[in-house]
C-alpha cells in the first residue's frame, strides 16, 4: 500500500510540473521592456511587496483588455496577445503578474482571492481606472476576474473566462497536494509551484465566499470550456450560467473534447467574440440568458 501511494505521489509531482506547458520561463522588468520595447513595465508597492504590471497604450478611444493568468504562470503566457498586430488595431493592454509570480514578488504566496483581486484593482486604480475595461482570466486566474467584477461591477464592461474555476469543488486536487504543503518541499521545489500550490489548497474557501456574490456581477460574461477538462470539470459552467442573474449577456463555448489549456490554442476565436461583444451592442440590449455557440 506505502508503494502504491509513493508511486500516486511522484506521478501526482510529475503532473504537476507537466503544467509548464502554460507557463513561461520567468520574465524580468528589463527582459519585458526588452521584449515589448512599446510597453511600459512598472512595478508599484503594495504594503512592502512588489505588484508588477505591463501597459501597452495604442489610443485614448480603444478598448483596454486586462489579462490574468492562471497558476503556476505569469503574464508572459498571454505574450501572442500582446504581439496580434490585428489586436493592436483595436484594444489597448494592461498585464499582471498576479502576487508571487513573476516580477510580483515571486515565491510569496497570497491566497485570499478577494485580496489578490483588490491588489489588481490597484494596479487599474494607478492606471486611472481605463474605460471601457474587459477582463480576460484562465484557470485560476478567471476566479479573480470574477471576483474583481463582484468588487467594483460599475466599472467593468465585460468578462471573459477560459477554463475558470468559479464552482466550489469542481476541480481537482491532486493528492500530491498535500504532501508537498510542508516547509520541508520548499528547498527543491520550484517558488511557483509552491505558490500554485498554497493557491489550490485555499482555493475552496475563497470559491465558497465568492457564492453568494454573483448577483454583483452586471457585466456580459463570455465564456470557454473544454468537455474532457479534468483539471476545472466542466461543470464550472453551468454553475455560473445559474448563477449570473444581472448578468445582460452570457455567451457560453463548450468545445468538445479538449482539455484545459485553451487560452492560446483559441486565441483567434476568444478575440473574435470579445470583439463582436464591444462592437455589437446590440447584444446586451436583448438581455439573453445565455447562447452557446459550439
Amino acid at each position: 500500500m506505502k508503494k502504491k501511494i509513493i508511486i500516486s505521489a511522484l506521478a501526482s509531482l510529475f503532473i504537476i510540473a507537466g503544467f509548464n506547458a502554460c507557463v513561461e520561463t520567468r520574465e524580468t522588468a528589463q527582459s519585458l521592456k526588452k521584449r515589448f520595447p512599446n510597453a511600459r513595465v512598472n512595478i508599484i508597492d503594495d504594503e512592502g511587496k512588489d505588484l508588477g504590471y505591463m501597459r501597452i497604450h495604442r489610443n485614448d478611444t480603444l478598448p483596454t483588455l486586462f489579462f490574468l493568468h492562471g497558476s503556476p504562470s505569469n503574464m508572459s503566457v498571454y505574450s501572442i496577445y500582446y504581439e496580434d498586430t490585428i489586436l493592436a488595431q483595436w484594444a489597448n493592454i494592461i498585464t499582471a503578474d498576479r502576487p508571487g509570480y513573476g516580477i510580483s514578488d515571486a515565491g510569496a504566496s497570497e491566497i485570499s482571492v478577494r485580496r489578490q483581486a483588490k491588489k489588481m484593482w490597484k494596479i487599474l486604480e494607478q492606471e486611472g481606472y481605463p474605460s471601457p475595461l474587459y477582463i480576460i482570466g484562465s484557470s485560476y486566474g478567471g476566479t479573480v476576474a470574477a471576483k474583481m467584477a463582484m468588487l467594483k461591477p460599475d466599472k467593468v464592461d465585460g468578462v471573459v473566462l477560459v477554463s475558470a474555476s468559479l464552482a466550489p469543488g469542481e476541480e481537482t486536487t491532486y493528492d500530491i497536494s498535500h504532501i508537498i504543503k510542508y516547509r520541508f518541499f520548499r528547498w527543491f521545489l520550484p517558488p511557483m509551484i509552491m505558490v500554485a500550490n498554497d493557491e489550490k489548497l485555499s482555493h475552496l474557501e475563497s470559491l465558497q465566499e465568492m457564492s453568494p456574490l454573483w448577483s454583483k456581477i452586471t457585466a456580459p460574461v463570455i465564456m470557454f470550456q473544454g468537455t474532457d477538462d479534468r483539471l476545472i470539470f466542466p461543470e464550472n459552467v453551468n454553475f455560473a450560467r445559474r448563477n449570473l442573474i444581472n448578468s445582460p449577456f452570457v455567451e457560453y463555448h463548450m468545445l468538445e473534447d479538449e482539455k484545459h489549456f485553451l487560452q492560446l490554442k483559441y486565441k483567434d476565436f476568444i478575440l473574435e467574440r470579445l470583439r463582436h461583444l464591444i462592437q455589437d451592442k446590440s447584444l446586451i440590449k436583448k438581455n439573453m440568458a445565455g447562447i452557446s455557440v459550439e
